[in-house]
């Protein structure tokens, strides 16, 4: 099964940048880009004339990306799909666990004509692969990138995909692990926690250039905020299902993004 990034698109600045990241990726990996359209029946509630006024811009919408695209990297094999119903669940379903779907977010929470750039964690658990969530920035001027760490279970998957994305962006790679502070001391000391193994794994990436690791005794979500603000990118797990399908921490990175964050899900 082929590896593909889908990217929603609706017109809106968020989604604008999340195709963007999208195209520099698919292009990056040598993999497919699918853009996808929703129109949702829920905004064209008044008549079945404004439901096909919508299809019709979407079909539109991607055909100019479609035609932008192509024309910019020929090299790069694009497809298009309108779809119609809940825009979440209906891009999801189009992706399978090998896929990226790329989304964009604004943190307006505003809706109409924008339906993609304030959904970011329904993505997130929607998604049976991985997710990017990519905020309306300019990615020319940011360095580094940044993982958070927080079990020994994803540790090493989290620290070995984190230097591979590092790796071919050429940029150093800071981990990060939130403990309380009583146990910092002891998480220090400690070869087997999770900012040891994650450090293990990703010194073992080929091409890794700079790594630092970093325990911080803040609220997790805090740390990772901090830590990626500027970043090229902050990737991170999907949250311990024991807890939450898809954790308080990621829940809170992925409502105030200050930088592309990749969701990724081991088993990939």
């Amino acid at each position: 099964m082929t590896p593909r990034y889908i990217v929603g698109v609706d017109g809106s600045a968020p989604a604008e940048a999340a195709l963007a990241w999208a195209v520099r990726h698919a292009r990056r990996d040598g993999v497919p880009l699918l853009l996808v359209h929703v129109a949702d029946p829920e905004q064209t509630m008044h008549g079945l004339a404004l439901l096909d006024e919508a299809e019709a811009a979407g079909e539109r919408l991607l055909a100019d990306a479609e035609r932008g695209i192509r024309s910019r990297h020929p090299e790069l094999a694009v497809s298009t799909r309108l779809l119609s119903g809940v825009p979440v669940w209906t891009i999801a379903e189009q992706a399978d666990a090998v896929d990226t779907v790329v989304v964009g977010t604004g943190k307006t929470g505003y809706v109409s004509g924008r339906v993609l750039g304030s959904r970011s964690v329904q993505f997130a658990l929607a998604a049976p692969g991985d997710v990017a969530v990519v905020p309306a920035i300019d990615p020319r001027f940011r360095e580094g990138v940044v993982a958070g760490v927080d079990r020994v279970e994803t540790a090493a998957f989290i620290g070995a995909r984190a230097a591979r994305e590092a790796a071919e962006r050429g940029m150093r790679l800071t981990l990060v692990q939130a403990v309380p502070a009583e146990l910092a001391q002891l998480s220090r000391a400690d070869a087997e926690s999770p900012l040891a193994l994650a450090a293990e794994a990703a010194l073992a990436v080929e091409g890794m250039l700079e790594l630092r690791s970093r325990l911080s005794t803040r609220p997790a979500a805090d740390a990772l905020l901090d830590a990626s603000r500027g970043s090229a990118l902050l990737v991170v797990g999907p949250g311990a299902a024991t807890r939450s399908p898809l954790g308080t921490t990621l829940h809170a990175v992925l409502l105030n993004a200050n930088s592309p964050v990749l969701v990724v899900r081991p088993g990939r």
